[in-house]
């Protein structure tokens, strides 16, 4: 493991959390899943979402964007509760955008056509979503692979393509599960680019990943979660020394 880590050091003044999930507490088939979760996203902020395998992170991802409901808590955007309101809303009304962690392209379309399939929906006027769609195909370096099928297209290619498409909605907050998995390292370090890129459109996102090296290397704030509960939080450089966050999550050799 080399000792030359690298950490984004940025500091947030005290603001108004853009998400706020607090005292989440879910169980399923009678097995407690989360209990008495919380954590906040600050407006711009790149938050890391860090734990073992079945530590409970996809249960609150769900919860947060509305798919699964929790037993107990609330659920926030800019003050105002959400947790009884729909996917559809949370994502039209609240600006919440979800990048899953098994790639959604619609395998049968192009890369042009995915976009333009969302775009569809989202933008009525057809000239400023030809525009749109466009301006993704090029910022994303898709334009050479526009007509390609998106089954066919590299791993990498499809990543992008679905970030892409998750910006049609213009989120404010961009949920990422497992966002570095199946592709290269030459495109891990692109997606982090990407990543640092929406952060200064002022997009907030909150990220989850096994390769948890690059989460901290993105990250502002990371949680950590083991057993549904939030162990440890803070900044990267400072949660790796955590001893509880070694203790649960990174072992003593990091």
């Amino acid at each position: 493991m080399s000792k030359n880590k690298k950490f984004r050091i940025i500091s947030f003044k005290s603001s108004k959390p853009i998400l706020k999930a607090k005292n989440i507490t879910k169980t399923i088939d009678k097995r407690l899943i989360l209990q008495n979760l919380n954590l906040s996203i600050n407006p711009s902020e790149i938050v890391g979402l860090l734990g073992p395998n079945g530590a409970g992170k996809s249960v609150t991802f769900k919860i947060l964007l509305g798919i699964m409901r929790q037993d107990k808590g609330e659920v926030s955007v800019s003050g105002t509760p959400i947790s009884k309101l729909p996917v559809h809303i949370r994502a039209s009304k609240f600006n919440l955008g979800y990048i899953p962690q098994n790639e959604s392209v619609f395998s049968g379309l192009t890369a042009a056509e995915n976009l333009r399939a969302i775009a569809e929906i989202v933008i009525k006027n057809q000239e400023q979503r030809q525009t749109v769609i466009e301006n993704l195909l090029s910022e994303f370096t898709l334009n050479d692979v526009r007509n390609v099928l998106a089954k066919n297209l590299s791993g990498g290619s499809r990543k992008k393509l679905v970030i892409a498409r998750a910006l049609i909605n213009k989120p404010k907050l961009l949920i990422c599960d497992e966002i570095y998995s199946a592709i290269d390292p030459k495109t891990i370090e692109s997606i982090k680019e990407i990543i640092i890129k929406l952060q200064r459109k002022g997009i907030s996102i909150l990220i989850s990943d096994h390769a948890f090296e690059n989460v901290l290397q993105v990250a502002d704030k990371v949680y950590i979660i083991s057993e549904g509960q939030i162990v440890s939080s803070g900044k990267p450089q400072d949660i790796v020394k955590d001893h509880q966050a070694r203790k649960t999550y990174f072992g003593d050799t990091y």
